[in-house]
């Protein structure tokens, strides 16, 4: 597990380099990355070819040995991007959601990345600290990140008590990965391979790889039984919008989907077509960054309001949220036509409007759950509805992050559409209960 002592550190960085230099090793590791974020995976996956996965003690904490165990089948070694800081989790108190939790379930010796610049010695009683601060928690090495140079490396392994330094990584900006406002800017759309391998060989050259693969190989056997899921005939065909403008899925949330009997069929919004399929799927992403483009796309969207209209199930969430609106106006004030489902303005914000783990109660029917379901997810936007409607959401949230207050979830026929990033982990029968109504709908 790659920790860091805060976020902004440079674990994303430094995680993608082992994952190069272990792939280029030979060892098909298979990526992993701690909590709700969905950009680390996305970089993992294009990189490796091997599609990276979320574990999450808090959204979904029974299901976390199992997707683990599945996804890791056939990799020579397992490698966990944790997040944020090692021991930031749902809240002060408890270690749920932490990266800290998740290597004491896994069992996962834990490297700890440590920002160096503008530090030395101080940087052994941070690495102490945090060693000592939960006892259950394996801290084996660290990794000094933005180190200037072989003197001042010395001087940080110098100031170690206890554990042992993997090496250090001196900074250069060629070798960082782009952001933006929700976070790293898609493999996808700023794929540069010179900088990738320019990330690669700073970590071959900077860090003792051997040590760290031994420190893996070191961690304590599993003893996971993985269930047996039968091969179950195709009930429904679902189309899910995978493009540049809706890319934000849990892998494990479309597998749960495909176990319920879904065939997965993607398409682009951004391409104006729309496959033959009995209900639809728009994850979140950057339609605001893609908004001039998805407005030009207007066959498509009409279509999705009339197949809507018509009682298709379609299940949206965020950016999907975005794009099911009247129009979408972004932060130069230019107003973009969307697909009109919903008789409402989302507009672009400067500011985060909501961040955070949720726990959604179903307060009206709709097509994951009926009224009384709950389930577990999170939430990150920097938009808003202009003319929010005043009640008949279909989520409680219990906290103050949905559309309106503590309210998220429109509906519209079978149509939901919510802020809300759901994982299925915490509740699979809802992907049963999305792929049933689009059979019931196929058979009309």
């Amino acid at each position: 597990m790659i920790a860091g002592e805060r976020s902004g550190v440079g674990k994303s960085t430094i995680t993608v380099g082992i994952l190069l230099a272990l792939k280029a090793r030979g060892l098909d590791p298979q990526p992993f990355k701690v909590g709700p974020d969905f950009l680390d995976p996305m970089h993992h996956s294009v990189l490796l070819g091997r599609s990276s996965r979320n574990l999450d003690t808090w959204m979904f904490p029974q299901a976390v040995p199992e997707l683990y165990a599945r996804a890791s089948e056939g990799a020579g070694i397992s490698v966990i991007e944790g997040v944020m800081g090692l021991y930031d989790g749902y809240d002060g108190r408890s270690e749920e959601g932490s990266t800290a939790h998740l290597s004491k379930v896994l069992q996962a010796p834990v490297v700890l990345v440590l920002d160096a610049s503008a530090s030395a010695r101080s940087l052994g009683a941070t690495a102490l600290g945090f060693a000592k601060y939960d006892l259950g928690v394996s801290i084996p090495a660290v990794i000094f990140n933005n180190v200037a140079g072989p003197r001042h490396l010395e001087m940080l392994r110098d100031s170690l008590k206890g554990m042992e330094c993997l090496g250090g990584v001196p900074r250069q900006a060629k070798a960082e990965l782009a952001s933006r406002h929700l976070g790293l800017v898609p493999a996808e759309e700023s794929f540069d391979q010179e900088r990738y391998e320019l990330i690669r060989r700073t970590i071959e050259e900077n860090l003792d790889l051997d040590r760290l693969i031994e420190l893996a190989r070191a961690a304590p056997p599993l003893d996971i039984e993985l269930p047996k899921t039968p091969k179950r005939e195709t009930r429904a065909r679902i189309g899910v919008a995978r493009d540049n403008a809706f890319n934000f899925y849990y892998e494990d949330n479309l597998d749960y989907l495909r176990r319920a009997g879904a065939d997965l069929v993607p398409f682009s919004p951004l391409a104006n077509e729309l496959p033959d399929v009995d209900g639809l799927y728009f994850g979140g992403g950057y339609p605001e960054v893609f908004a001039a483009e998805l407005t030009s796309a207007s066959a498509i969207r009409r279509k999705v309001r009339e197949l809507s209209s018509q009682g298709m199930p379609i299940y949206a969430e965020c950016g999907g949220l975005m794009y099911l609106c009247r129009s979408l106006t972004d932060l130069e004030g230019k107003r973009h036509d969307m697909a009109g489902v919903f008789d409402t303005e989302v507009r672009m914000t400067d500011r985060l409007q909501a961040l955070g783990y949720v726990e959604p109660r179903v307060v009206r029917d709709t097509v994951l759950s009926p009224r009384g379901g709950t389930a577990r997810g999170h939430v990150f936007h920097h938009s808003e509805l202009a003319d929010p409607p005043e009640g008949g959401y279909a989520y409680e949230l219990g906290r103050v992050k949905g559309i309106r207050g503590s309210g998220d979830g429109l509906v519209a026929w079978n149509t939901l559409a919510s802020y809300t990033h759901l994982h299925f982990g915490s509740r699979p029968e809802w992907a049963e209960n999305l792929v049933a109504a689009c059979q019931r709908h196929s058979r009309r």
